[in-house]
């Protein structure tokens, strides 16, 4: 019996575990934001600073490989440090001013001082159960880090500002394929889809015609001649309300690219693939409206 509910108990005590990680990791980036906040820095100096607090100076050229960073973006941190008067070099290393020490020290020092407290309360067996738990999920985030960072990688392993040769990465991709679901009835510019690639709309333009094999105008008229399908096919919305919900404009805008795609108008679409439905009634809810403005 005793065994029994021991078993019954494990799923709960995991799926506390869980929460109270996630608990953890909220907490310590909100820590972080108001840290940042607080010095004027970037989410990433954060690290180089805490580095050189606990771990003491580094070499310029270890600095890189402690930071886990290319030395180019490592370079371009250690200057703006510098000049925020954070950092100095001296004989060959880089190391906190005396200034930044004693500040930086007062706010992540009684966080790890806390924290030892807290851990000075468990017994060594327990101590040890902790160090065995986190030398084995350690694996498991560097793992899952790695595959975001895959996809932050375009087509031929470069970085996902490179050239639109290269394409673009799945996670820009991704990016703008949620921000044209999201706002088709809305007009879409092509500066918008770039901004959420991060790239110019020129570089843009090509690199998704690279990675898709269509260009953004025939991505988007796709995507909104599939949402008027599926709304005329699942819906008895009158055919102006479908017009206007894909984002298709004008009644003769809307006729002529949906049956450039399907070769079918609207109407015959809907009673095609609704035979018994009856949508005679809703055909009849399309009246023509005034020429609008079409951005794409």
């Amino acid at each position: 019996m005793k065994r029994r509910n021991v078993s019954a108990a494990k799923p709960q005590l995991v799926a506390a575990i869980g929460f109270e990680i996630v608990r953890f990791q909220e907490a310590t980036n909100h820590f972080d934001e108001l840290a940042a906040r607080v010095l004027g820095v970037q989410r990433d100096d954060l690290k180089c600073l805490s580095l050189l607090l606990f771990a003491g100076p580094f070499s310029a050229e270890q600095l890189p490989g402690a930071l886990k960073l290319a030395a180019s973006h490592s370079q371009r941190m250690i200057l703006r440090l510098q000049r925020a008067g954070y950092i100095e070099r001296g004989r060959g290393q880089v190391s906190l001013t005396a200034h930044a020490r004693q500040w930086v020290e007062t706010i992540w020092g009684p966080l790890q001082r806390a924290g030892e407290a807290v851990l000075a309360r468990h017994s060594i067996e327990h101590l040890e159960v902790m160090a065995k738990f986190m030398a084995e999920v350690a694996p498991i985030h560097v793992e899952h880090a790695n595959r975001l960072a895959h996809s932050l990688t375009v087509p031929g392993g470069k970085a996902s500002n490179t050239p639109w040769r290269e394409g673009l990465s799945p996670a820009a991709l991704r990016r703008v394929e949620l921000l044209v679901e999201a706002n088709l009835a809305n007009p879409i510019h092509l500066a918008d889809l770039a901004a959420r690639a991060e790239l110019s709309a020129f570089h843009f333009a090509r690199g998704f015609k690279s990675t898709t094999g269509v260009t953004p105008r025939a991505y988007l008229e796709q995507r909104r001649v599939a949402c008027a399908e599926r709304l005329l096919r699942e819906t008895t919305m009158p055919l102006v309300e479908v017009a206007s919900a894909s984002g298709l404009g004008s009644q003769s805008r809307f006729t002529t690219i949906f049956r450039r795609s399907t070769g079918l108008t609207p109407a015959a679409f809907r009673r095609a693939e609704t035979p018994t439905a009856g949508f005679q009634a809703a055909d009849m809810g399309f009246k023509k409206k005034g020429r609008q403005q079409w951005s794409w």
